[in-house]
């Protein structure tokens, strides 16, 4: 009977949230979602489209020889690939909408105990899977975002957490879960000085391969 009754403790302790995050499935986590998803899996398709459509545009000023056919594709295609770059992330937020799986309005919480990953919605709590599902953490100044199961990107706003410290969670996250975190900054400052960073660190890097290379040559010698 005592045994029976640490096991129990043991299993409620487990099942026990460490970190609870509750969220509300509106337009701005969506938009959030979009922006990170585009921003990760396409960093680059923003700027080849506004690139393209502005050449598109110009070309006609530019080269007077194009025959009227060209001149009306430039004059359409080009607007249409700047308007696509710039509305963008709003207009995936409208296609993620009419999405069976997106349940706009709806309120989720995220429960990270100590074995594992649960969602609770609409009353129900489902287990999303243990720690080891869980292959990549990136984090902004404003959001977590983690990578499971394959397909589940969790979007977690950093004012959103209501138990635990938002503080620690990385730590957390990474130490249950041996994943691959990666910082992902949004403001310009930050890119910059990350970029820096890793150029720096790059460089030192380097210079450290080549004193060693030099110094097992000498060795050799």
């Amino acid at each position: 009977m005592e045994n029976d009754h640490k096991e129990i403790v043991k299993n409620e302790d487990n099942r026990k949230s460490k970190y609870e995050v509750h969220i509300k499935y509106d337009k701005k986590i969506l938009k959030t979602f979009a922006k990170f998803s585009n921003r990760v899996r396409h960093p680059l398709a923003t700027s080849y489209m506004l690139g393209i459509g502005i050449m598109l545009f110009a070309l006609p000023f530019v080269n007077h020889d194009i025959k009227l056919a060209g001149v009306i594709v430039c004059y359409v295609m080009g607007p249409i690939l700047i308007l696509l770059a710039l509305f963008r992330h709003n207009i995936s937020v409208l296609m993620m909408k009419d999405s069976p799986e997106m349940r706009v309005g709806e309120d989720i919480i995220y429960q990270f105990g100590n074995t594992g990953v649960q969602v609770k919605k609409s009353g129900e709590i489902e287990h999303m899977g243990n720690y080891k599902k869980i292959y990549r953490l990136w984090e902004d100044e404003k959001h977590f975002y983690i990578g499971m199961n394959e397909d589940d990107l969790l979007v977690l706003p950093k004012d959103s957490f209501e138990e635990g410290d938002v503080q620690t969670f990385r730590d957390f996250i990474t130490d249950k879960s041996r994943c691959i975190f990666t910082w992902q900054p949004t403001r310009i400052d930050h890119i910059i000085k990350w970029k820096l960073f890793q150029f720096q660190t790059r460089n030192e890097r380097k210079i450290k391969d080549m004193k060693d290379m030099k110094d097992m040559k000498d060795k050799d010698v």
